[in-house]
């Protein structure tokens, strides 16, 4: 009997167990179960939340619009963004915020123009404005929570390199510097290199071929922001080739241009003492326009504009200023070994230019007219030695400084240098670097 209670005891014990076991089995499955079905719940909520955040961007994004305008001829900022559906309201209050930074009235025709609008309300609703306010620099205007605008002008990071223009000459030797990049900076350069020996109105035609090397700044866009030092310019034309290098010598405040030898480019008297100008009329027998029958011009005429600056040929003293005859106002110089220049039909002189005074070779000393007897707006210019008219366009003077002793070699470590520089662009650009720039290659796109 006791065993038998034993046992019972036992089997009362182990089937408490079961039950036990039973009962914690089921407690993990209804937890387990819980836990699923709560984290079935939290993904269908998150999967929820992200459809509509994606349906509010979409919503967004497709009431977005993004408009690109171009200024047209004799249009104004506030024109273009009336014509690109702003209210009136939304284009004063534009214009307000961006006339703190940038002048509109800067705008010129073709200029681009982003302009950003919220459909969202039904009607197109102005949220901002940006464009390029010049290369490297942009303005934008953007609608802040107050419903105001506020502007900003953004200036953007530019790269440095050694550019190298190599190219013919098309239209123009001017039209082809600015087209491949080149500033009037760097023409003008090139024009005072070899203002002493090319009349660039008769002896460069397109075909010729030309070189600039110099320093450069640009944006992102491959647009030229500045520049810095000329290097070297080269140009073959009917009258040869020639070739200088920029160098500052020791002791001169001023870099000068010297040919591959250390000879200087500058020569005693300058042949065209005028840029930009047309020659109208050359040295020798013709037919005067005025006074109908023919007889000598002894000097060379250049039609421009009036106004346009007119340079002392060379280094001198002046000898007369003022009106004189059918020259009208007239200025001359005198120059040493004999030789003299004049200049006649200014429309005024420049400030300080008075008889006695001094003149440096390039020194503005009046301004294009056509007073005295003159049939228009032009320079007539003489060159006199020892009393006689010579032709200024066939003159043969002498040089300027040459280069010696340790200048010379200083020259010549420098001159390697910008060879150096201008073979490894030659590789990098063989025809001119405009034509690898970003901008050339934005140009190209399809």
């Amino acid at each position: 009997m006791k065993a038998r209670k034993g046992l019972t005891a036992f089997g009362l014990m182990a089937g408490a167990a079961v039950v036990g076991l039973g009962l914690a089995w089921n407690a993990g499955l209804f937890s387990g179960a819980a836990e699923a079905a709560a984290a079935e719940t939290a993904a269908v909520r998150e999967e929820a939340a992200r459809r509509a955040e994606h349906l509010a961007f979409t919503e967004v994004y497709l009431a977005h619009e993004e408009r690109e305008l171009r200024v047209g001829n004799g249009e104004t900022l506030a024109g273009l963004l009336v014509r690109a559906g702003a209210s009136s309201t939304e284009t004063n209050a534009a214009l307000a915020s961006i006339a703190d930074v940038y002048n509109p009235r800067r705008l010129r025709p073709g200029q681009p123009v982003s302009l950003f609008f919220d459909r969202r309300s039904g009607n197109a609703r102005l949220t901002g404005v940006a464009f390029r306010s010049e290369p490297g620099a942009s303005v934008t205007a953007n609608r802040t929570t107050a419903g105001d605008f506020a502007a900003r002008e953004v200036l953007m990071p530019v790269t440095f390199e050694i550019a190298r223009i190599a190219a013919p000459v098309e239209t123009s030797l001017y039209a082809s510097a600015l087209e491949l990049g080149a500033t009037d900076r760097e023409v003008a350069a090139l024009a005072d290199a070899f203002a002493y020996d090319v009349d660039f109105q008769r002896d460069v035609r397109p075909g010729d071929n030309f070189e600039i090397v110099f320093e450069r700044y640009y944006d992102d866009e491959g647009n030229t922001v500045r520049t810095g030092n000329m290097l070297f310019v080269s140009l073959e034309s009917g009258r040869g080739s020639r070739a200088f290098y920029s160098f500052l010598a020791p002791g001169d405040s001023r870099q000068d241009w010297y040919d591959a030898d250390g000879r200087s480019a500058r020569r005693f008297l300058m042949k065209t003492p005028i840029n930009g100008a047309r020659l109208s009329s050359g040295f020798g027998m013709r037919r005067h326009p005025i006074l109908g029958y023919s007889r000598m011009h002894r000097g060379t005429d250049f039609a421009a504009p009036t106004g346009t600056p007119i340079l002392a040929a060379g280094e001198g003293t002046v000898m007369r200023v003022g009106p004189f005859g059918a020259f009208g106002n007239y200025v001359r110089i005198r120059h040493a070994n004999g030789y003299e220049t004049a200049y006649a039909h200014m429309s005024r002189f420049a400030r300080g230019i008075r008889a006695g005074a001094r003149v440096s070779q390039g020194q503005v000393i009046g301004y294009v007219g056509t007073t005295g007897r003159s049939t228009g707006p032009h320079l007539h210019y003489e060159v006199m030695l020892r009393g006689r008219q010579m032709n200024p366009m066939t003159l043969r003077v002498a040089t300027g400084r040459n280069l010696e002793g340790r200048a010379l070699e200083l020259f010549m470590i420098e001159r390697s240098r910008i060879d150096t520089m201008r073979q490894v662009r030659a590789r990098e650009t063989p025809v001119s670097f405009a034509a690898e720039s970003p901008a050339a290659q934005a140009r190209g796109a399809p």
